[in-house]
């Protein structure tokens, strides 16, 4: 202790040394760590380098002015391939007054449209709108999202129409709103409107039901396949369809009782007036094998499931009038 006492500036020296020491051995061991850790990533980017260097191709300016190339030829292949997608288009300055001129102007012509075209339609019906009918005001928000649904089964019916099927079914949409009641058959309740957010396409689900022969499916199927928006078919169910009592096809030729077994529902249904040709109806020939199946066209009742693609596009320049715009898509005819 005497010792200590003489000398005890050199053993506080020492103990400070000491200190320093065990500091500078920590920092030593941290650095050597991070170099480590340095190291293996300069391996790492090395590796990458070596593997970018031997490429083939490599990376060269003439094969950067290719891919630049390339990369051009992809965005004039992706604006064709976005012109062959229905058009979103969302209409500005829609409000209830204007909604429901368009609504009840747009039924009505679809109900002309198929008597007409001798298509029957279900009793006072109102194409999934019947709720937007009956009450008086309309969120604003569901305005855009319902002239949207109200164009898709525009055009669902005109194919519909084209093809002369014999009786419109039923068509199901998504809901908007609460404006929709979901007890109602007009909606597919387990389904709604999706929109993926990497290519802005939006789908719209839909269900259409009708009764018609197979002539007439393959015709609503061609329409489908031809016409300027973009339809994705999910489904078809086919049955056996059940004929009304003012259907052509229930009432039987023998008891028309006019000559050649001239049927005048039938004639009036696919254009034959009252003092056109009556020709002999064709009679299938009988089976000349026993056992020989004899084909008959059988009225047929089919749902389709399909989803309507569209692309969202900019919304109508301040000014435009958005029932006019509304009505746009209505004239791809």
């Amino acid at each position: 202790m005497d010792w200590i006492k003489r000398n005890l500036l050199f053993v506080v020296g020492l103990a400070v040394a000491g200190l320093f020491l065990l500091a500078a051995g920590f920092y030593l061991y941290q650095s050597w760590d991070g170099a480590q850790t340095a190291y293996a990533e300069l391996q790492t980017k090395t590796s990458a380098l070596d593997t970018i260097v031997s490429a083939d191709p490599f990376p060269n300016p003439e094969n950067l002015k290719q891919v630049k190339e390339e990369q051009q030829r992809v965005e004039e292949f992706k604006k064709v391939a976005r012109s062959r997608f229905g058009a979103q288009t969302k209409p500005e300055g829609l409000d209830n007054a204007s909604f429901k001129g368009l609504l009840e102007s747009r039924l009505a012509g679809l109900v002309r449209d198929a008597e007409k075209t001798g298509v029957k339609l279900p009793d006072k019906y109102d194409f999934t709108f019947g709720e937007q009918r009956k009450v008086l005001q309309i969120p604003d928000k569901a305005l855009v999202p319902l002239v949207l649904h109200l164009e898709d089964v525009t055009d669902l019916c005109r194919i519909l129409y084209a093809a002369r099927v014999h009786s419109l079914v039923s068509i199901k949409r998504t809901t908007v709103g609460t404006n929709d009641s979901n007890s109602s058959t007009d909606f597919l309740l387990s389904k709604k409107v999706t929109t993926n957010a990497v290519t802005g396409a939006a789908l719209f689900p839909y269900e259409v039901a009708f009764q018609g022969f197979s002539s007439e499916l393959a015709a609503v199927l061609a329409g489908l396949r031809d016409a300027p928006a973009s339809y994705n078919i999910k489904t078809v169910n086919v049955e056996r369809g059940v004929a009304s009592e003012n259907s052509p096809s229930s009432v039987p030729m023998a008891a028309v009782g006019l000559p050649n077994g001239y049927n005048p529902a039938t004639a009036a249904r696919y254009g034959a007036g009252p003092y056109a040709r009556m020709q002999q109806p064709i009679v299938a020939a009988a089976p000349t094998r026993p056992n020989e199946p004899v084909l008959e066209p059988k009225l047929l009742r089919v749902t389709i499931g399909l989803d309507i693609i569209k692309l969202t596009t900019p919304a109508a320049t301040p000014g435009t009038n958005a029932v006019s715009a509304a009505a746009a898509p209505n004239s791809r005819q």
